[in-house]
């Protein structure tokens, strides 16, 4: 007999809504289909755990034509864009009687042993509405049979810090709360953290937080694996280590000196000085991307 667990997951909500009117899920506000596409941020894992879709950035159309975008098709989006074969090989969904559901993740069908998440809160089914620049994590279960696997997630997915600064991150885990039929955030003790699938030999505290040192300018993907016998969902933050004024950075071979810094969070561009003599005479661009800001080029020379 398969084992579907969205279906169970799907029963624990109805019940939650019926009993608390409880708001806090993924799929309560409306999505719009005005514009021709949206954005959003997409994290995979498969059957052993492993992200193969890493936080990555995927342009979302409305794919079924419903008039919303929905997690189905950021999930549609995401399989045709870095998918081997696209969607048509590695995703799959079907109506079911707790609505569309998931059938196939990454090319494994595993009997509806999935689930997936809105900015870390639960989806009800995969056409709750998804907007410009939500979070989206969908993974197979690795235990089929317990289904004993932690969804994780740190409380910031973005961050940007000065070159020599700590990054401080929380990580937490949900846990459902049966009493109340609510999901309740809480801290993960004991976690081992990666910085780009490297161990740090960092541990989260038993409030959940580490401090990463940021010690070199650049861009980190910062997860977690277990340090017990639970299997969890990893987490995604993406870090941006900012250069400090007067350092120098490399893009394409070509050497800059900041000038100025950006910012991630609003946009803001940042100015850098390009010398054609110490870049043996390269035309420089207008622009350059450097760890998640982009610099204006000044030529000086």
């Amino acid at each position: 007999m398969k084992t579907r667990l969205s279906k169970f997951l799907s029963m624990i909500l109805i019940a939650a809504l019926i009993m608390t009117g409880f708001t806090g899920f993924a799929g309560n506000t409306k999505a719009s289909a005005a514009e021709d596409e949206i954005k959003v941020f997409v994290t995979i894992a498969d059957d052993t755990g492993a992200q193969v879709v890493k936080q990555k950035t995927v342009e979302v159309t409305d794919v079924d034509e419903d008039g919303a975008y929905t997690v189905y098709d950021a999930l549609y989006c995401a399989h045709e864009k870095y998918f081997k074969g696209g969607a048509a090989d590695g995703f799959a969904a079907e109506d079911t009687e707790y609505g569309l559901s998931l059938t196939k993740l990454w090319g494994i069908e595993n009997g509806g042993s999935y689930g997936y998440m809105v900015n870390d809160a639960y989806a009800y089914n995969l056409a709750d509405p998804v907007a410009d620049n939500d979070y989206v994590n969908a993974y197979c279960y690795v235990d089929v049979n317990t289904f004993s696997d932690k969804y994780t997630y740190f409380t910031k997915r973005v961050k940007s810090v000065k070159e020599g600064n700590m990054i401080k991150l929380k990580l937490c885990t949900i846990e459902w709360d049966y009493m109340a039929g609510v999901p309740n955030a809480i801290p993960y003790a004991g976690a081992k953290i990666t910085v780009n699938g490297i161990d740090s030999g960092l541990v989260t505290s038993k409030k959940g937080y580490v401090k990463v040192p940021a010690a070199a300018c650049g861009s980190y993907y910062v997860s977690a694996v277990t340090g017990d016998d639970n299997i969890i969902i990893a987490p995604a933050c993406v870090v941006f280590v900012q250069p400090l004024k007067g350092e120098t950075i490399e893009v394409k071979d070509k050497k800059y000196t900041v000038v100025k810094n950006g910012k991630v969070s609003t946009g803001k561009k940042g100015k850098v000085t390009y010398s054609k003599s110490a870049n043996k005479d390269k035309k420089a661009p207008k622009t350059i991307e450097y760890a998640g800001v982009t610099y204006k080029v000044k030529v000086v020379d």
